[in-house]
């Protein structure tokens, strides 16, 4: 009689084997039963709870042998570098074959439950931050040359056309606002916006080359056609650019001395993001002057203004700050009404070191808001600052281009007047232009 050889599939001490027509067991190969797929190691052992690479690709068999497919698989990290975790995911596709890196090495991703998913040349699930060589990059420069940002292990999935606040190792920033992360935005393709401006629902933000987006000031260079030009950026927390009014403490690097001061002042960004500096700028109905970092001014100042750019400026905050009739300035308040930091135009009454003088500003013309200079409607002004009498004086002699005029309480000039007496009854006479003519303890005429 002739004796048979087993074939197909046999149990041999609670190990199974697949058995060939020639009686021989079958080794680094696919077997099926039933529905499923079973590999047969190098030994023709049936493998259990493991994951099988074939002909260069990877698959899972579960704890019955069977081939997986169509599942998230969480297995120990065959990884030993430093930065390795302990485990790693792997996806079986429906062919049972783990999806991994395309054969150029490029990153692509694969949508799974309606989420993108990168692997690299060994199957595993791509995490942190990514390249586009379908490497992890873990050095401190991570966010620097990375491309892709993928979330912590255990979660993998693209970041697209979303935010994500990231730690960054940055030396380079000796800003105070700055907590050691930053802010970056990643495109519908998972690419981390770099070097560019971009608008995100409806606000606008610079990221640069590095992906981070910027926040706080920023300074343009200036080119051979065009002088430099700073934005804001809001808060670490915002980064979108300013668009009008914001407050903020100057830049370190843009404006030291205001930096060094610590106060909050008031911007101005216009539609283009670039701050008003240097000049007296219409807003909302009202005039505002700005410094040459952007900063609104305050308060009574000395200007030299040239077609509503600021050339040069100064605070007037004491007496001895107060312009003489022959300097070149001229004279702006920036008060507090309508609203805070507006020009102030007709007549105010302000306090400079303790006195209250009366101003008179010009309401209308290309110099508007300037302090009237020299004999306005029959009264005098020394760059906006009216000549007056005391009030106890009723009348006083003030010294104007050369001349001596009389003017009473309110400031108008005497003319043509013939022994008016002031409060020390002393007597002046004047001419048709106010200009006094007499003055002394008798009338004119009486005096001898």
């Amino acid at each position: 009689m002739i004796s048979w050889a087993a074939t197909g599939w046999q149990e041999e001490d609670g190990i199974w084997r697949y058995y060939s027509s020639d009686g021989e067991p079958v080794t680094e190969a696919w077997k099926k039963s039933g529905d499923h797929w079973f590999w047969l190691d190098g030994d023709g052992e049936m493998l259990t709870d493991s994951l099988v690479e074939d002909d260069e690709d990877y698959y899972y068999v579960n704890e019955s042998g069977a081939m997986v497919k169509n599942e998230w698989r969480e297995l120990d990290n065959t990884d030993d570098s430093d930065d390795a975790a302990d485990t790693c995911w792997y996806y079986l596709g429906p062919n049972g074959k783990a999806y991994k890196a395309a054969s150029s090495g490029k990153t692509t991703f694969k949508t799974i439950n309606g989420k993108k998913y990168a692997f690299d040349e060994e199957a595993r699930m791509l995490y942190g931050w990514v390249d586009e060589e379908s490497g992890r990059v873990t050095d401190e420069d991570a966010w620097r040359t990375s491309v892709y940002y993928l979330g912590a292990n255990g979660d993998g999935a693209m970041r697209s056309n979303q935010w994500e606040r990231l730690e960054a190792d940055d030396d380079e920033n000796e800003d105070d606002a700055f907590d050691g992360y930053y802010w970056f935005w990643f495109g519908a393709n998972g690419k981390k916006a770099a070097d560019s401006t971009k608008t995100i629902n409806g606000k606008k933000y610079k990221f640069t080359e590095n992906g981070n987006a910027i926040f706080n000031f920023y300074s343009i260079a200036s080119t051979a056609t065009a002088s430099g030009s700073d934005m804001y950026f809001n808060s670490p927390e915002q980064c979108w650019r300013a668009d009008g009014w914001f407050k903020s403490v100057p830049d370190q690097n843009i404006d030291p001395e205001g930096y060094d001061d610590g106060d909050e002042y008031w911007y101005y960004a216009q539609k283009n993001g670039e701050l008003v500096k240097s000049q007296i700028k219409k807003i909302n109905g009202q005039y505002y002057g700005f410094d040459e970092y952007g900063k609104m001014l305050h308060g009574l100042y000395k200007l030299s203004v040239n077609d509503r750019d600021i050339q040069s400026y100064e605070e007037i905050e004491s007496e001895t700050d107060l312009p003489e009739e022959d300097e070149a300035w001229q004279v702006y308040y920036f008060g507090d009404t309508p609203k805070e930091g507006a020009m102030k135009t007709g007549t105010t009454r302000l306090d400079v070191d303790g006195e209250e003088y009366t101003y008179e500003f010009k309401k209308s013309g290309s110099d508007r808001g300037a302090g009237y200079d020299g004999i306005h409607d029959g009264s005098i002004y020394i760059k906006g600052r009216l000549l007056k009498a005391d009030r106890d004086a009723k009348l006083e002699k003030v010294s104007y281009a050369g001349e001596e005029y009389l003017v009473n309480t309110s400031g108008k000039i005497q003319k043509k007047k013939t022994n008016v007496k002031d409060a020390d009854d002393k007597y002046y006479c004047t001419d048709s232009n106010g200009i006094v003519t007499y003055e002394g303890s008798e009338k004119k005429g009486e005096e001898d």
